[in-house]
Parts: structure tokens; sequence; C-alpha cells
């Protein structure tokens, strides 16, 4: 099973790396500001040792013109080591093993004497002899070399360090746990938002975040985000189980009238003239019936599409569909003494298959049509508004009423309690008009028209390449 990370966790281990990070900075900065300390206050005493020294051999009495050197006027430390010559190389005394000490020409320097790490300094001072001589007396360089362990100066740095060592690691203890504290009470928020969300199931939609998410500046676009997908998709499985209730009425209507036929068939002997009308009717029901299907199937398909790559492989001319349409329903139109008048203003490429193209022109005519008095007329202009091709269509019918015009491209939605088949329709074809719209990225608009009637616009984005012509 593979490994949950804890987002606490990952921001307590990155806080804390970076304390130690700074911690170990910030002791390597004080390592070396107290062994530079401590090796200043070291060489101090080593040049104070070596002015004693070179003072014990200009106190001392010499015997004749030599200089000579008391080893017992001499106070130093433990196990310090030094060597004293005159301007001949000559030893005038020492103490410690210093046989093949290798002398630099710097001051101060590191060497090791039998095994252990000595700091040494050199030195030079002058010694006259019976400087009461008219001569002036004798004079004499000396050169003092003295030496002392730096073990115990790692010992002092390390003394001190230690309580910053400890003063640290107690710093870090309490700043975890303060951490610790203060990461649960700014993720209480998440928490409940979680709890919130895990409610939703099937049965039960509602979502509010809560309100210390909203509060949160870091939370509030997820509890939005959060709240504004809950209610999308629990308006998508309304639409779906209100699709599936709809559907199932529709198809039991069809599948009841047309059982209703033929046992009024069957009942008793009949006319051959009686059963072909009765047969008529029943295919006409048949008819309906696969019609009803197949714009089902269509708006399946169409709003399937919505959610994949739809790729159009060749624009088509607006104002040129919409004349096929016209095309196709001038018979419904002269049967019912409708009159249609188009203008074109320009004629925009749109960005969607012909094939859909014609089925949301077809529909939005049928739907004129269906809803338009006798001996009225139906308006349709095509153009261009707003950088987007347009498709206006206006009827002289009886309009839709307030409280229907919501829900008018709700699939089956007819605003009739008594799905009246009156006009013929199926409830389906405006649904559709909207799906291919929607994928092709356009809109369609339904509204009353002040003088009576409604009128339906649609607009779609205009094709971006030009169209190629044999």
């Amino acid at each position: 099973m593979k490994r949950q990370h804890s987002l606490a966790r990952n921001i307590i281990g990155i806080v804390l790396l970076l304390e130690t990070v700074s911690a170990v900075a910030l002791l390597a900065g004080i390592i070396f500001h107290e062994r530079h300390t401590q090796l200043s206050a070291f060489d101090a005493t080593l040049r104070g040792q070596a002015q004693s020294i070179v003072g014990a051999v200009q106190d001392a009495e010499d015997e004749g013109d030599k200089i000579v050197l008391v080893p017992g006027d001499l106070q130093l430390p433990r196990r310090s080591v030094y060597r004293v010559q005159d301007e001949r190389g000559e030893v005038i005394g020492h103490a410690g093993n210093l046989e093949g000490l290798n002398v630099p020409t710097q001051p101060i320097w590191k060497d090791s004497v039998d095994g252990v790490e000595y700091r040494f300094m050199q030195m030079q001072g002058l010694r006259t002899v019976d400087p009461g001589r008219p001569d002036g007396g004798v004079h004499h360089t000396v050169n003092v070399v003295f030496g002392m362990p730096v073990g115990h100066v790692w010992h002092e740095v390390l003394e001190a360090v230690r309580f910053y060592i400890l003063l640290t690691v107690l710093l870090m203890a309490v700043t975890t746990g303060i951490m610790i504290l203060t990461l649960r009470r700014a993720l209480h928020p998440l928490d409940e938002l979680a709890i919130e969300a895990s409610r939703i199931d099937s049965g039960r939609w509602s979502f509010e975040a809560p309100k210390s998410a909203h509060d949160l500046k870091e939370l509030q676009p997820l509890a939005i985000g959060l709240e504004a997908a809950v209610n999308r998709l629990q308006r998508s499985f309304e639409q779906q189980r209100r699709f599936t209730s709809d559907a199932a009425h529709e198809l039991k209507t069809d599948v009841a009238i047309v059982k209703s036929s033929l046992q009024l068939l069957s009942m008793k002997k009949r006319s051959t003239e009686e059963y072909a009308r009765g047969l008529d009717l029943c295919l006409d029901d048949f008819l309906r019936l696969e019609r009803t299907v197949q714009e089902m199937l269509t708006l399946a398909r169409v709003e399937h599409e919505d959610n994949v790559t739809y790729v159009v492989p060749q624009p088509c001319s607006l104002s040129e569909v919409v004349k096929d349409a016209m095309q196709h329903a001038s018979a419904l139109a002269e049967v019912r003494g409708i009159r249609m008048k188009l203008t074109v203003s320009d004629s925009p490429l749109v960005r969607l298959d012909p094939r859909d193209a014609l089925l949301v022109c077809s529909n939005v005519l049928l739907n004129a049509l269906q809803h338009s008095n006798p001996e009225s007329e139906i308006l349709l202009h095509v153009g261009q508004s707003q950088g987007q091709a347009e498709l206006l269509c206006e009827d002289e019918g009886e309009g839709i009423s307030e409280e229907d015009l919501p829900y008018v491209f709700e699939p089956f939605y007819r605003g009739d309690a008594s799905r009246s088949r009156k006009s013929g329709g199926t409830g389906l074809g405006l649904s559709i008009c909207r799906a291919i719209c929607k994928r092709g990225g356009g809109i369609i608009h339904l509204e009353n028209r002040e003088e009576g009637g409604a009128i339906v616009r649609v607009l779609l984005p205009l094709a971006s390449y030009p169209t190629t012509t044999a």
C-alpha cells in the first residue's frame, strides 16, 4: 500500500531542518568566535611569558662578558617549554625537548613536542653587559622561543560551546511543541472541511463549507470551489434523474397508446378499411416513438461530445444552413399558412459541423412553426453581433409564460403539466439546440417579444480559418 504523507509532518520536518541548519551555522560561528577569542588570550599569555624570560636574562648576574639565565627566577606555566640563545646560537637556557624544532620566520606558529600540539612564539631582546664601561659595554642579542600546549584552549572552546548547544536543543524542543500545537489549530478548518465533505452521498447533496474554512484566506478558494462543484454535480444528477424519469414517461406513454390501439382493433371484427386506419394510427405512434428515441440518442451524443475533444472538419455558412432548414420546413409552413422571411446582413462561417448546424436551425424553426398562429409570419435574420455569428428567429405566436421561460431548454419540457401532444414535438428540440451551441462555444436564448410571440437568439463563434473551394 502506498505510504500516505502528512502535511503537518512535512511542515514540521521542513521547519526543524531549517532550524537545525541555522543552529549548526550559529554554532559554527560561535566556535570560530570562541576559538579566535581563546587563541588571542593564549597568544597574549605567550607574549607575556616570553617577555618575562627576556627580562630574566636582562636581570641576571652575568659571568664576565657572557649572559646567563637563572631558571629559578622564572615562574612559568606547567608543561611549558622554552629555549634561549644568544646571537651566536649558543643555548643559554632551555626547558623541554626542543631538539629538531623548526623555527619559521613568523613570530607565532604551531608544532608538536613529544606528540603534543604546542603553540610557539619567538621574541628577541637586547642584553648589555657592563654598560658603565667607556665603550658602552658588551651588547648581546637574545632570541627566546617559548611554547605552551594548546589542548586546554580547545577545552575552553568546547566548554563555552556546550552551553549554546544545550540552549539550542532546548529552544528547538520548545519551538517544536509550539509549532505542533499551532499547526493543529491552523489545520483545524481543513479537518472541518474534510468532515463536512465526507457527509456528501447520493442521498445528501447539500454542502456548505464551514465558516472557519471561509474565514481562512488560503482555504476560501477551496471551500468555494467545493461548494460550486457539489452544486454542479447536484444539478447534473437531478437533470439525469429528471431526464430518466421523463424519458421513461414518454416511452411508456407511446407504448401504452400503441398497445391501446392494438387492443381496440382486436376487441371485435372490423372491416378492411377500419383495420387499415387503425394500423396507420399505430404506425404514426411507432414513428413518433422512433423519433423520440432518435432525439434522445442525438442529445446523448451531443452532450457526450461536449466532454471530449471536439474537432470540426470544416466550417459552414450559417445563412446557407438556414436556407436549407427553411426548405425542409416549407411543407409544414404551407399547410399551416405561415410565411417565412429571411434577411441576411452578413454570411458568417461558424465552427459547427454542417449537420449539427442544420439540426439547430431546423429545431429553432420547427419550434417557431409549432407555436405560431395560422396565417402569421416568421422572421429570420442572419448576421454578426459582438464578434459572433447571429441567428434571430421571431414568431407571432402565443409566446412563453414567464414561469416557463427558465425551463424551456430542459429535456421533455413543454410548459404543459398534462404533456399535451398537440404540437407533435417530443420536448427535446431546444435541449438539443442548447447542447450543440454549448459544445461549439456559443449560446442560445429565448424571450418574449413586446408585440407578442417569442424570439430565439443564437450566437456562435466565427470560424478562424477560411474554407477551401474545389
